[in-house]
């Protein structure tokens, strides 16, 4: 899973992140408050579920991940300006996709959803996008287990 992490976030600096961290979804509040308004956030929230792929007698194991990519907001802004700052984040969003695609390090990415950060989910006044990755790494067999057949009991 290390790699899946490192390459995620080569990849986010690479899409004009200028902050990129890794932390559990509860420690990602006290991580961005680190940020100042001028950063481009590239957020890896650690996986909290797992799917274990199972084909060809081999288990291979895909962590469902979250990376938001965020950009600190005043609070007493208004929705305008607000929607300038979410419009250039989709274009990292977009970028940062284009970049996954291109790097040809994971299988076939298709459609990607993405759900809009609200201002009052971090303590530092941050919107951005949520983008769900359950990516698959083309170089994945390092964590291939055979399937071996259960005891039988009679």
């Amino acid at each position: 899973m290390n790699a899946l992490i490192h390459n995620i976030e080569a990849l986010l600096m690479n899409s004009g992140c200028s902050l990129t961290l890794y932390e559990t979804d509860n420690l990602s509040n006290i991580r961005t408050d680190e940020s100042i308004p001028a950063d481009i956030i590239g957020l890896v929230v650690q996986p909290n579920e797992m799917v274990f792929q199972v084909k060809a007698n081999c288990i291979t194991e895909r962590p469902i991940m979250t990376v938001e990519i965020l950009q600190q907001v005043k609070p007493e802004d208004l929705a305008y300006h607000n929607e300038i700052v979410l419009e250039n984040l989709l274009e990292t969003c977009k970028t940062f996709i284009y970049k996954a695609i291109a790097s040809g390090i994971f299988h076939k990415i298709t459609d990607v959803t993405l759900s809009k950060v609200l201002e009052s989910k971090y303590d530092a006044n941050v919107i951005g996008w949520s983008i769900p990755i359950n990516w698959i790494l083309i170089k994945n067999d390092e964590h291939c287990l055979p399937i071996t057949s259960p005891p039988i009991y009679e």
